[in-house]
Parts: C-alpha cells; sequence; structure tokens
C-alpha cells in the first residue's frame, strides 16, 4: 500500500498539496486563457472569473466549468475537460503562480488588485465578438480586452 500511495504522490510539487479542485481548476484557466500575458493577464482574467461569481451567484468551479452545448464560457476548455486542462499545465513551472493566483481570488479576493476595473467579459483586443458590439472595453491588458456588461 505504501507503494501505491509514493507512486501517486510523485511528480506533484509540494505547494499543490492542499489546494482544493475549484483552485486548481481556475489556475488551469487562467493558464489557458492568459499564460502569454503574465501575471498580470492571468490576474486580470481571476478578476473577471470572480465578478462572475458576485454577478451570478455561483461558485469560481461554476463559473468556469459553465457551457451551452459544446461552447464553454472559457474558450481554453473547447475540447477538452477540466480534468485535462489541469493536466496539461499543472507540470509547467507558472502553473505555481497561477494556482496561487487562483487562491487568491477563491479565499481573498479582496486582495485582487483591480486590473480589470470590475469586467465579467474578455476577449482578445482584435476580436469583435457579437457579445462586445456597441461596448468600450473597461481595460484592456497585453492583448486582451475586458468588458463589463450589463445583461450577459
Amino acid at each position: 500500500m505504501k507503494r501505491i500511495f509514493i507512486f501517486c504522490l510523485w511528480g506533484l510539487q509540494f505547494t499543490a498539496l492542499g489546494v482544493t479542485y475549484e483552485e486548481r481548476g481556475v489556475a488551469a484557466v487562467l493558464m489557458g486563457e492568459a499564460w502569454s500575458e503574465g501575471a498580470q493577464g492571468m490576474t486580470a482574467v481571476a478578476e473577471v472569473i470572480h465578478q462572475r461569481v458576485v454577478d451570478k451567484g455561483k461558485s469560481p468551479l461554476r463559473i468556469i466549468s459553465a457551457h451551452q452545448g459544446q461552447t464553454h464560457a472559457f474558450s481554453c476548455l473547447n475540447g477538452t475537460t477540466l480534468d485535462g486542462l489541469i493536466r496539461k499545465f499543472s507540470r509547467e513551472p507558472d502553473y505555481q503562480q497561477a494556482l496561487q493566483l487562483a487562491q487568491t481570488m477563491c479565499q481573498t479576493p479582496a486582495r485582487l488588485p483591480g486590473f480589470s476595473r470590475f469586467a465579467n467579459h474578455f476577449t482578445r483586443a482584435d476580436e469583435h465578438p457579437y457579445w462586445a458590439k456597441g461596448q468600450r472595453p473597461v481595460a484592456i491588458i497585453g492583448r486582451h480586452a475586458f468588458y463589463k456588461l450589463e445583461h450577459y
């Protein structure tokens, strides 16, 4: 039995121990959506997730898992599962930073800096999705435009 337990822990980084599934999932979504934008970009996406938690009264896990048919609210989940996304990113060194952001968002969201200005949506700045028609971004961070939509 000890060998199985040791095998299961092999490869896990110590900071991942004691972290909730919800936090790991949020961290993977942050990586999938904004890894290329660095800490500020991932923080802004964490703020969007938190704003949806506030707006919708749902848990972060429910927010990141939201979908209509095969289309997910967070496009990094299209074509995969949350478990698959966690597996994809959990061994990346930057995942630890995303995990810290996820823990802050889940446990002490008041400590988020407010980069996204209470945005509840974002897209690449060079895209013009139907839901952004007639809307002006409240923030532009890296290659992402952030929007505060009244009804969604």
